[in-house]
């Protein structure tokens, strides 16, 4: 029976009318007038293509104009000679909040990783979450990410919610809340409709498309149809995207739970399936169809132990694909130029075909194809004239890169985050210089190992 959408909105309207929690404000940022010269321009742009010795000028948060020997306009000048300019990079699947835990699980005869994190998650506070958030997002601008998907997974009551959101808007970075729940609750329990009305609602006053909101649910591979179905409908009422793990071990594939969101027609390009190691030709022929999209995570699927993401099939099947850091606790660090490099890699190791991806396939993942899977890429993803200001800058005179011979390969198979020479995030400048501009990293280290002391102290 369908569910009608009066009675979705009393699953938790009551509630939202009584909140006590302030409402999010936004920095306003103060938008650079730049003019980028002489770099050598990766745009993500089929018109545009790659531009050598090219300018790039931004006004108000805007790309203006892309070409040679552009006019200052009385712009500040940065020098790009000897670098390579990307559009930022999009992070599509991070779950934040746990960040200063880094490298914690699984340990030598310690806990595993999700038994490690069930426990620990129980003693955060929205404090701690927001500091999670605060540190990742630092280290997501050290490596040209600039926009990024926080997929909140340990939401313990409304003011979890409200500390990750302000955190997310603090960092100067684009991105969007994954609404999910919190890390104990029973599988037959709903998600919090409720406050996710409350924050729908309040993010709808921010700036345009500098935060927007989607539900991180469960899914059929960890609760029944009586709950993953309401929240499917839920999100289509409120026009919300939806992110799900998928097919994550061989165990969970036995659910058959992409064949379970197909038969019930909520497969759609506003789906995102996070991981899919698992998935079988009839799985892969289905969310092709479907036009949803997938997001892989390969340093930590295959620390974890979930296996090897089918890259190259996924690729050939055309499915729109976009890459993720996960968490810090099992990548390590936070290097999407390691994510990219790793791609790459699976798609040949498990193909046999050193040639069945190309350095260039998996930077469009990274850019234009992240932003095409959030429903933001007319706004983001390419250098083009009228797209949002979102950029990066890599030096390839430093050790390790030069010389340069394919700027596509430089960027996915030599680049670190400390190649990353300057970060522009909707024209604000975050990194110059190699150097943190809105960070203070001192105080942040120091936050991180009193935190760390109170959780495990």
């Amino acid at each position: 029976m369908p569910i009608e959408r009066r009675t979705l909105l009393k699953l938790g309207a009551a509630a939202s009318a009584a909140m006590a929690l302030p409402t999010f404000a936004a920095p306003t940022p103060s938008a650079a007038h730049l003019l980028i010269r002489h770099a050598t321009v990766l745009t993500m742009d089929a018109k545009l293509g790659e531009l050598t010795d090219a300018d790039v000028l931004i006004r108000e948060g805007m790309i203006v104009a892309v070409g040679k020997h552009l006019p200052s306009d009385g712009a500040q000048i940065v020098d790009a000679t000897g670098m390579i300019l990307i559009p930022g990079l999009v992070d599509a699947h991070w779950h934040l909040w746990n960040s200063f835990l880094r490298n914690s699980a699984p340990a030598p005869q310690g806990e595993p990783f999700f038994k490690a994190q069930l426990a620990t998650s129980k003693r955060f506070t929205p404090q701690l979450s927001a500091l999670g958030v605060r540190l990742g997002l630092a280290e997501a601008v050290n490596g040209g990410i600039t926009t990024v998907n926080n997929w909140a997974h340990n939401l313990r009551t409304p003011a979890f919610a409200q500390a990750e959101v302000e955190a997310m808007l603090a960092s100067g970075l684009r991105g969007r809340f994954w609404y999910g729940y919190a890390q104990d609750l029973a599988a037959t329990a709903p998600m919090d409709f409720a406050d996710i009305e409350r924050v729908q609602k309040q993010l709808q006053g921010l700036p345009a498309h500098r935060l927007d909101l989607g539900l991180a649910i469960r899914g059929p591979e960890r609760t029944e149809a009586a709950v993953w179905e309401p929240e499917f409908a839920f999100a289509k009422a409120h026009g919300l995207p939806i992110s799900t793990h998928i097919a994550v071990t061989a165990q969970m594939q036995k659910k058959k739970a992409v064949q379970q969101l197909a038969q019930k027609g909520v497969l759609s390009p506003q789906v995102q399936l996070v991981h899919a190691t698992h998935v079988d030709a009839e799985d892969i022929a289905t969310i092709a169809h479907s036009r949803a999209s997938v997001c892989i995570t390969p340093l930590t699927e295959m620390r974890v132990g979930y296996g090897l993401a089918p890259v190259d099939k996924l690729h050939q099947a055309k499915i729109p694909l976009s890459l993720g850091i996960d968490t810090l606790v099992l990548s390590g660090n936070a290097n999407p130029f390691m994510v990219m490099q790793t791609s790459l890699n699976l798609a040949t190791a498990i193909s046999g075909n050193e040639q069945a991806l190309t350095a260039k396939d998996v930077l469009h993942w990274a850019t234009q194809g992240g932003a095409d899977a959030m429903g933001l890429g007319a706004l983001i993803g390419s250098i083009s004239p009228g797209k949002r200001a979102d950029l990066a800058l890599i030096d390839g005179r430093r050790l390790g890169l030069l010389p340069v011979t394919d700027p596509y390969a430089t960027v996915v198979q030599s680049a670190t985050p400390a190649d990353v020479d300057t970060v522009i995030a909707d024209g604000r400048l975050l990194k110059r210089g190699g150097r943190l501009l809105q960070v203070d990293g001192a105080a942040l280290a120091a936050d991180t190992a009193q935190a760390l002391k109170a959780l495990t102290g």
